[in-house]
C-alpha cells in the first residue's frame, strides 16, 4: 500500500506583478508550477515592444500535497492558498494539461470572464501542431471566433483565437 501524500493542482494569490518571480522560486524549491503567459504588445512614448505576461494576474498554480502547499505559501511573493465556499481552490489536472497546451501559441491567448457561459463544445482539429485537440467553449465576438478553455478554479477562461475551419463540433453526448 502506497504512502506516497497525493498531488494536486491548488491556486495560489500572488502579489501584484510577481507571479513569474514566485514560479521562479518554487521551480528552485523543485514544486512543480504553473504560471500560463501570454504575448502583448506593450506601448511606451518611444517605442512599442512584444513581452510576455502571466495570463491570470496574480495567480499561479502548483501541483502539490499538503506538506508543499505550507512550503508555497512560506514562498516570498506569495499572498494565500484561493479558497472558493470554504475550500480550497483544485485545478483539475484536464485543465492544467490544456492550460499547458495553450502554451504552444501564446500570442493568440486573451482572459475572459466566464459569465455567462456561451456556445457549444468543439474541439481544434487543424492549425498549429500544439492547439490541436484542444477542447473548450466556442465565442463571437465582432466576427471573430473564440475558443473558451474554462479554469473553474479562479472563474476565468483562456481565451485562444481561432478561425473558424480550424474546429470541429463534439458529438452530442446523449
Amino acid at each position: 500500500m502506497s504512502t506516497t501524500p497525493k498531488r494536486i493542482w491548488r491556486v495560489f494569490y500572488t502579489r501584484a506583478r510577481a507571479e513569474k518571480k514566485c514560479e521562479e522560486r518554487l521551480e528552485d524549491r523543485q514544486i512543480n508550477v504553473l504560471v500560463p503567459k501570454k504575448q502583448e504588445i506593450r506601448q511606451w512614448s518611444d517605442r512599442k515592444k512584444e513581452v510576455t505576461v502571466p495570463l491570470f494576474r496574480n495567480y499561479l498554480f502548483a501541483r502539490v500535497d499538503e506538506k508543499d502547499r505550507l512550503r508555497v505559501l512560506r514562498t516570498k511573493g506569495i499572498v494565500r492558498c484561493v479558497h472558493f465556499n470554504g475550500e480550497p481552490a483544485r485545478l483539475r489536472e484536464e485543465t492544467a494539461e490544456q492550460l499547458k497546451q495553450t502554451q504552444e501559441a501564446p500570442e493568440r491567448l486573451s482572459v475572459a470572464d466566464l459569465r455567462p457561459p456561451v456556445g457549444e463544445t468543439v474541439t481544434i482539429t487543424d492549425g498549429p501542431e500544439g492547439l490541436r485537440g484542444l477542447t473548450g467553449t466556442v465565442k463571437e465576438h465582432r466576427g471573430q471566433m473564440y475558443l473558451l478553455v474554462r479554469v473553474e478554479a479562479i472563474q476565468q477562461a483562456v481565451k485562444v483565437e481561432v478561425p473558424a475551419d480550424w474546429v470541429e463540433s463534439e458529438p452530442a453526448s446523449s
